[in-house]
């Protein structure tokens, strides 16, 4: 089978659903969504004990929408009646908007190699091949790991794999690498079952002043381990450089030489890097861990291929926020549709506009508070 569309979407989460959402809306009606399992899936793949960060509070009438909203007039915290939502709970709201607004998706099937062509771009799965002009890459976070830094992280368990936390070896203390938002949460989670850890990091996200919340702990993580404080340590100042199974323990060895003893596999906390898919890989050019975007969250290697999610980055602005990058959804439709002349919906880009949800000046994204 070989299909053709004019935008095809990889990716059927907050970022793929959203984009979507607004292309059809502004009026670009050939479209597809791919996703290899469902829609929502890297949220169905969340630990089960991880919530949300950020609140889910219903403002949309005053032109706020909910924070993790990811169109004006929808809420996941009205829709699930809940403010800090599971990751089930989000592919939830994700299926049910997908089905509002009836957006195409096609799950369950793994695209293999994209291929470039001249007019765009072809996707290949074992059975099927499709074509678009336009490809908008939203793979998300949860199945690329950045633990390319620490030799022997197979020794470790991710983050992301750590489920209900009750398949752990029993230990008086647990080692976590990393000291932002996921090793806190894991620390948090363990003191929750009375088990102490130790957080090494270079810097911890606790001890940040930055008004950014991607730079620092945001609230609602600062309030849960204030709260367990006395079972967790923080080893500030280090870099696990290496690990190394010894016995029945393990060898955490830094980049200075300093050796720490781990009784159980050190839980990574590292981070994500999605340009480590080798499906987009040679698509992008790279910097840190991040692919480098155009100004139209463009690959500055490969002419209509563009990236939407948490892994986008303007300048050290990272928008890694649900509220942060969906202000990006509508700006790449209204450029898709500008390319190709076709005449938009001129009161749903304002909708998007009046509630927050068209960013195109990303120079004003300073994040300073005065108190």
């Amino acid at each position: 089978m070989k299909t053709k569309s004019l935008v095809t979407i990889i990716g059927a989460g907050a970022a793929g659903i959203g984009t979507a959402t607004a292309l059809k809306r502004l009026g670009i009606e050939d479209i597809q969504v791919i996703d290899k399992g469902e829609i929502g899936q890297s949220f169905l793949d969340w630990n089960t004990e991880t919530r949300f960060i950020t609140p889910s509070f219903n403002t949309n009438g005053f032109g706020f929408p909910d924070y993790n909203a990811i169109t004006p007039d929808t809420s996941p915290g009205k829709f699930i009646d809940k403010e800090h939502l599971s990751g089930v709970d989000y592919a939830d709201y994700l299926q049910q908007v997908a089905h509002f607004f009836q957006i195409p998706v096609i799950t369950n099937e793994t695209i293999l190699k994209i291929h470039k062509k001249e007019d765009g771009y072809l996707l290949s799965s074992e059975q099927n091949d499709y074509e678009t002009n336009y490809l908008i890459v939203a793979l998300g976070d949860v199945a690329y790991p950045d633990v390319d830094k620490v030799i022997g992280s197979k020794h470790g368990i991710f983050y992301t794999n750590l489920g209900d936390y009750t398949h752990l070896k029993d230990s008086s203390v647990y080692s976590i690498i990393g000291g932002n938002e996921s090793g806190f949460d894991a620390a948090i989670q363990l003191a929750r079952r009375g088990k102490r850890s130790i957080i090494y990091t270079h810097t911890a996200g606790i001890d940040s002043e930055s008004s950014d919340p991607s730079q620092s702990l945001s609230l609602y993580t600062k309030g849960r381990y204030r709260k367990y404080a006395d079972l967790i340590t923080i080893h500030s100042g280090v870099k696990i450089k290496e690990i190394t199974p010894f016995e029945q323990s393990y060898y955490l060895t830094t980049d200075d030489g300093t050796v720490f003893m781990s009784e159980t596999p050190p839980i990574l906390a590292t981070g994500f890097s999605n340009v480590k898919s080798p499906l987009i890989k040679d698509f992008f050019d790279v910097k840190g861990n991040r692919a480098v975007l155009n100004e139209w969250d463009e690959s500055t290697l490969s002419p209509n291929l563009f990236m939407v999610g948490s892994q986008v980055e303007h300048e050290g602005v990272i928008l890694c926020f649900i509220y942060k990058y969906r202000q990006r959804f509508a700006f790449i439709a209204n450029e898709i549709a500008s390319r190709e002349g076709i005449s938009i919906d001129e009161a749903e880009l304002q909708l998007y506009k009046d509630y927050q949800m068209f960013l195109n000046d990303l120079s004003c994204c300073e994040t300073d508070c005065a108190c």
